[in-house]
């Protein structure tokens, strides 16, 4: 038992000499300070831009739009939003999913028919976590965020609609 003792306090004694050498380097470890960081929606998935629509003002029945071509980067939607005061506003409707590329005269049901006329904003909105459901239903659920344009800028346009 006394030997055992006796190694381990030369063991300590050895570990304290050689922390005291003066001779040694000083190695001092710090934790990096971490700092927040944002990631480009494309980082974590499909590119949203560029994306384009086009669509003449229309006569309808107050249930559909149709956009007459739209450009997508990755497969998405057309989500149709409502005028708020002369900008998009809640969304009324959305497409199917559409693919990458050019798709004409697209066909978009509303969620409950116009009952009189005025402004609809059709937008791009990118597929983003791939699994082929819309989810865009600010604030809760944001998922399929909107395309942009050549310029960055959200790709929507604004359609005068007349019910008749």
């Amino acid at each position: 038992m006394k030997r055992i003792y006796l190694v381990a306090v030369i063991a300590v004694l050895a570990m304290v000499v050689a922390a005291c050498d003066e001779d040694s380097e000083e190695t001092t470890t710090t934790a990096a300070e971490a700092e927040p960081t944002t990631v480009p929606a494309e980082a974590e998935g499909p590119p949203t831009g560029p994306s384009s629509l086009t669509a003449d003002a229309q006569e309808s029945d107050g249930t559909t739009i149709v956009v007459a071509s739209v450009t997508l980067p990755a497969p998405g939607f057309i989500a149709v939003h409502g005028d708020a005061e002369g900008s998009p506003g809640p969304v009324v409707g959305h497409s199917d999913l559409l693919p990458a590329g050019e798709s004409t005269d697209v066909t978009v049901t509303l969620d409950e028919p116009l009952t009189e006329s005025g402004t609809l904003w059709p937008m791009v909105h990118i597929d983003l976590n791939d699994n082929g459901e819309y989810e865009f239903f600010p604030p809760d659920e944001t998922i399929d965020v909107p395309g942009v344009d050549d310029a960055g800028d959200v790709a929507v346009i604004p359609v005068e609609m007349t019910v008749g």
